[in-house]
């Protein structure tokens, strides 16, 4: 079969016609398209990640859409899957003891940091002609959702951290800063529309270009630079911990930031801003089964015009350049396995 593979002996990325299919487990799926974000242009450059245990290359991939070609599960076990329908798989997989998080359903909260993550650490992913779950790993779709289906995994890391912040603040919030107008910024203001805050994206892209005009389509507010205004919840969806740290002073008493892609970077902290309005500052990673769920909900009622204009689809024979050089005005870009 056909795959997109990272090869960690040669070190380079290469698309090859020669991986053998995988071996047959509970559903084979036929992929039909996956998904490129940050993850995978850091994978690219060997900032992280890991092949399979005993193999030297890992196929890329963990946005992906794919429909199911055949299946072992019972009907009775799992009544919607069959030859035919649509789904989205989840990402990360248990760590090998099981632990308390895991042993519930929420690998994206282990606690032992052994954990396996499908195209990017340990598991082979989805950038591939074909690909083997277990039905509990999978999301059902409508045959409707299809051609925006890629962004469900992103919206479900939204989707969590509208969750945890929700947990999290002591009072109502309604107002929303999104540090970043990449995919997952995008996708965090559309989630904050749908539940009807006020949502504003601060980013380095200009006032008049295109991602500050899909934005305001929308309804959400866009400003370049540094974020000026006070809001219940920050999140951070830019990777600079920099800005992140700068954000706090966004936060109104009771505010909480969500951090989603900063770098590892040492910065100072107003503690005693902290402490005296009561916020909050957490991590978020991956998502859960929930997450996907309203993911998913999110995106069936979200104006499919705007979802469709940050999608870019290329050939899989691009992908190596996709993941290697900037990506211009495209927001999403989607490789194509079929």
């Amino acid at each position: 079969m056909r795959a997109l593979l990272l090869d960690y002996a040669e070190r380079r990325i290469r698309v090859a016609d020669e991986v053998a299919e995988p071996p047959e487990g509970e559903v084979y799926l036929r992929v039909l398209e996956c998904g490129t974000c940050g993850t995978d242009r850091d994978l690219a450059a060997f900032a992280f990640g890991a092949p399979p245990e005993g193999e030297s290359a890992l196929i890329l991939g963990h946005e992906a859409v794919a429909v199911v070609e055949r299946t072992t599960v019972e009907r009775s076990a799992v009544d919607w899957l069959k030859p035919g329908d649509y789904v989205v798989p989840s990402v990360r997989r248990a760590c090998p003891g099981n632990c308390a998080s895991c042993a519930r359903g929420r690998r994206d909260f282990c606690v032992t940091g052994e954990y396996r993550e499908r195209g990017i650490l340990g598991l082979h992913g989805y950038c591939a002609t074909w690909a083997v779950d277990r039905a509990e790993d999978l999301f059902p779709i409508s045959a409707s959702l299809v051609g925006v289906a890629v962004l469900v995994e992103p919206m479900s890391v939204v989707e969590k951290a509208y969750t945890m912040a929700l947990r999290l603040h002591l009072g109502e919030p309604r107002s929303v800063v999104i540090l970043g107008a990449g995919a997952v910024g995008i996708l965090a203001a559309w989630a904050g529309l749908r539940r009807g805050w006020q949502v504003t994206v601060v980013s380095q892209e200009p006032e008049d270009g295109f991602r500050a005009g899909l934005l305001r389509t929308a309804g959400a507010s866009y400003r370049n630079g540094r974020p000026g205004m006070v809001a219940d919840v920050v999140i951070e969806a830019c990777g600079s911990a920099a800005l992140a740290s700068a954000a706090i002073g966004c936060l109104k008493p009771l505010g909480v930031m969500i951090v989603l892609g900063a770098r590892n970077e040492m910065v100072a902290l107003p503690f005693l801003d902290l402490i005296v309005g009561n916020r909050i500052v957490a991590g978020s990673v991956n998502a859960g089964p929930e997450d996907f769920g309203q993911a998913i909900q999110t995106l069936a009622a979200t104006e499919r015009s705007w979802l469709e204009a940050m999608i870019e689809r290329r050939p899989l024979a691009q992908a190596a350049a996709s993941l290697t050089a900037k990506s211009g005005e495209a927001i999403k870009v989607v490789h194509c396995l079929h």
